[in-house]
C-alpha cells in the first residue's frame, strides 16, 4: 500500500493505493474508500505538521488492511523509522530518515475528546492547560445513527468553564466498511496533525479500566504488558507524543462518580443517538449508564425500568452474550436491588458473586501509563474524586478470570432461567 497526502489550505487530503492483497481485515471488515480528509486549525498548513506525525496517521488508518508493505513517500526521523522496523506484520518504507525527531519543549497534553462521561472524566483529572480536540465526523450517510448534539453540548459547557476545546472535521470512518474507525486510536488523528504547531507533548484518551485491563470481560489482562500498549505505545512515543491514559485505572463506575461530582453532570451524556438534551433510551449505553446514575445518586432502580430496559433489542443482544460485556458495571449498579427481575438479572452476572467495591476507587499502578511530567498532577486530581484501590483488590484488575464460573452448573442454569424469563416477558409485552 502506498500513502499520499497533500495539503490544500487548512485541509489535508489523504489517498491510498492498495496492492493486490491489501484491503481486507476480516470477512466482514474491509477498506472500501481510498481517501479521506482532515481539517487543520486556522493558520496551520501541512508544512507545520511533523513528518513523523503524518506517518503515524497513515499507520493508524492502514494498519489493519496492509499485508506486506506500506510505502510512505516522505522522510521521517531515524527514531520513528526504528520503531516501525519492529513491526512484524508488514514492512514500512520511507523516502529517507534524515528528519529531526519531534520533542516538545515545555509542552502540554492534548485529549482526544468525545464528549462522553469517560472522556469528560479524563479532562477533569488532566492539567488545566490541556488542549481537548473533538474529531468532528461529517454525517454523509443515513445509515449512521450517530448524533453529535450531546457532544456539542458538552464541548460548549467545557468552553464556558474555561477549558480549551477544538472541533476539527475528519471523515476517516468512511474508509472502512462497515462504518467505523480502522483502529481504536484513530480519534487522535486531528491531534497528530496539530501537535507540532501547538507544542503537544502527549496524547490522551478516555480509555477506562474495562477497556484497558478488560475487567468485566472473561479474562482480565495487565494492560502495560499487552500487545496493544507495546505496539501503539511504542509508536506514539517514537513520534515524541507518548500515550497518556488518565483514567485507565478507573472503572466506568469511577468516571461516572467523577462527572457526577461536577458541573459537567448536567451536560455529559454517553448516548450518541438521541437529540440533545434527550437520550435515545433505546441503546445499551443508555440502559447501563441510567442504572449507574441511579446507584450513584442513591436512587432505587425500579423493577419497571429493568423490565422495560431488558426489552430493548440492543440490550437483549448484549445480554445474550456469555459473559455479558461490562457485566461488572451492571453488577455494581444492581447491588442491593430487590424484586424478581433484579434477582434473575443478578444471578445471570458473575460479578454479583464478588465484592466489587473496588470499582469506585482507582488502580494506582495505572499511573505508570501517564507521562512522568503529568503524573503527579493527574494523581492529585484523581484523589480529589476517588480513593486509591486497596492492594488486596489489585489482582482483580489484572488476573481475574471468569472461565470457571461460566462453565459452572450454577452459571449455566442462571442463563437458562434468564432466557426463559425474557421469553415470557416478551410474550407478555406483545
Amino acid at each position: 500500500m502506498r500513502v499520499d497526502v497533500v495539503g490544500l489550505r487548512t485541509t489535508l487530503h489523504w489517498s491510498f493505493h492498495l496492492d493486490e492483497e491489501d484491503g481486507r481485515y476480516t470477512d466482514v471488515i474491509s477498506m472500501v474508500e481510498n481517501k479521506f480528509t482532515t481539517q487543520l486549525p486556522k493558520g496551520v498548513t501541512i508544512d507545520d505538521v511533523h513528518p513523523d506525525h503524518l506517518a503515524l496517521v497513515a499507520l493508524l488508518v492502514c494498519h489493519p488492511f496492509t499485508h506486506q508493505k506500506i510505502s510512505i513517500p516522505w522522510g521521517v526521523s531515524e527514531r520513528f523509522a526504528e520503531s516501525c522496523s519492529k513491526i512484524s506484520k508488514y514492512k514500512v518504507e520511507f523516502e529517507h530518515t534524515d528528519v529531526q525527531a519531534y520533542n516538545a519543549s515545555n509542552g502540554r497534553p492534548a485529549l482526544a475528546f468525545s464528549g462522553g462521561a469517560d472522556s469528560t472524566a479524563s479532562l477533569l483529572v488532566m492539567p488545566e492547560n490541556t488542549l481537548s480536540v473533538f474529531m468532528d465526523r461529517p454525517l454523509k450517510r443515513k445509515a449512521s445513527m450517530y448524533n453529535k448534539s450531546a457532544a456539542y453540548a458538552t464541548i460548549k459547557h467545557a468552553q464556558q468553564e474555561g477549558f480549551e476545546v477544538m472541533k476539527l472535521q475528519c471523515d476517516v470512518e468512511y474508509v472502512r466498511q462497515p462504518l467505523g474507525f480502522p483502529t481504536d486510536l484513530v480519534p487522535s488523528i486531528p491531534i497528530l496533525c496539530l501537535a507540532a504547531s501547538h507544542n503537544i507533548d502527549s496524547v490522551a484518551f478516555g480509555t477506562v479500566m474495562e477497556s484497558a485491563y478488560r475487567i468485566g470481560h472473561q479474562k482480565a489482562r495487565d494492560y502495560a504488558t499487552s500487545h496493544h500498549y507495546r505496539f501503539w505505545g511504542r509508536m506514539f512515543a517514537a513520534a515524541g507524543i507518548p500515550l497518556y491514559l488518565p483514567v485507565s485505572g478507573v472503572s466506568e463506575v469511577g468516571t461516572s462518580i467523577i462527572v457526577h461530582a461536577t458541573s459537567f453532570y448536567d451536560y455529559t451524556r454517553s448516548c450518541i443517538r438521541g437529540e440533545w438534551p434527550k437520550s435515545c433510551e433505546q441503546c445499551w449505553k443508555c440502559f447501563r449508564k441510567n442504572m449507574l446514575d441511579a446507584k450513584i445518586g442513591g436512587k432505587t432502580i425500579s423493577e419497571n425500568y429493568l423490565a422495560s430496559g431488558l426489552m430493548i433489542p440492543e440490550v437483549q443482544k448484549k445480554m445474550s452474550a456469555f459473559p455479558v460485556s461490562h457485566e461488572n458495571v451492571l453488577s455494581w449498579a444492581l447491588d442491593g436491588t430487590e424484586g424478581q427481575t433484579s434477582q434473575i438479572l443478578n444471578e445471570r452476572l458473575e460479578g454479583t458473586n464478588r465484592n466489587l467495591q473496588f470499582l469506585s476507587s482507582f488502580y494506582p499502578p495505572s499511573l505508570t501509563l501517564i507521562p512522568e511530567q503529568h503524573r503527579e498532577e493527574t494523581e492529585k486530581r484523581l484523589l480529589g474524586f476517588l480513593e486509591p484501590m486497596r492492594e488486596e483488590f489489585w489482582k482483580e484488575v489484572t488476573d481475574h478470570n471468569m472461565t470457571d464460573w461460566l462453565m459452572s452448573p450454577s452459571a449455566i442454569e442462571a442463563k437458562k432461567r434468564y432466557d426463559a424469563f425474557i421469553q415470557d416477558l416478551s410474550a407478555t409485552n406483545q
